[in-house]
């Protein structure tokens, strides 16, 4: 169960960041730009809909702002490592050696975000009563949906895949992702 909220947390956090990372010409961090806007929607809304007081979405606020260069060094890193590791790739006899470095940096760098959502999970959940952190969640949830939303204009083409050219698989091609609403889902036979 814990594994699944940290997940869940997890995927919330890393949507949130490409949601931020993603925006034309530049991150737009203190420039009155998506970031910022996404922030202030987040005080405005917050307190009401987690039943809390304006100190407590201070608290938040401040957690989150701590461990957001955190993430965004991380997640900066692991595309690093992704970069280097599709370079290797594309080569006729890839260095083994180098591809294991690499691979190891990415498992090492993988356990290091989640142990970082696990101290951020931990912040939160000290100001927080299990109610509200379940409330939380459902809000980030539907906050994150709806960034997607206006950013992407309605929707992308293809549900569940992020096209970037230049970045993902060889050649730019289309890169899955996992949301929490396309996560699939086994059901018995009916």
């Amino acid at each position: 169960m814990l594994r699944s909220i940290l997940s869940l947390f997890l995927g919330l956090t890393l949507a949130g960041a490409s949601l931020a990372w993603g925006q034309p010409g530049g991150h737009e961090f203190g420039r009155g730009g998506f970031q910022d806007r996404f922030l202030q929607v987040k005080r405005n809304q917050l307190g009401p809909a987690l039943g809390v007081n304006q100190q407590t979405v201070d608290q938040l606020l401040a957690i989150d702002a701590r461990y957001k260069p955190l993430r965004h060094q991380l997640v900066t890193d692991m595309r690093n490592d992704m970069h280097r590791l599709q370079q290797l790739m594309r080569q006729p006899t890839p260095p083994e050696q180098e591809v294991r470095a690499v691979l190891a940096d990415m498992k090492r760098k993988r356990l290091e975000m989640l142990n970082l959502q696990q101290r951020k999970d931990d912040e939160e959940s000290a100001i927080l009563t299990p109610m509200q952190q379940a409330r939380y969640i459902m809000y980030l949830m539907s906050l994150i949906k709806e960034a997607r939303s206006i950013k992407g204009g309605g929707g992308q083409s293809q549900p569940g895949v992020v096209r970037q050219p230049g970045v993902g698989t060889p050649g730019g091609l289309p890169v899955p992702t996992l949301r929490p609403t396309e996560i699939p889902v086994s059901r018995p036979p009916q």
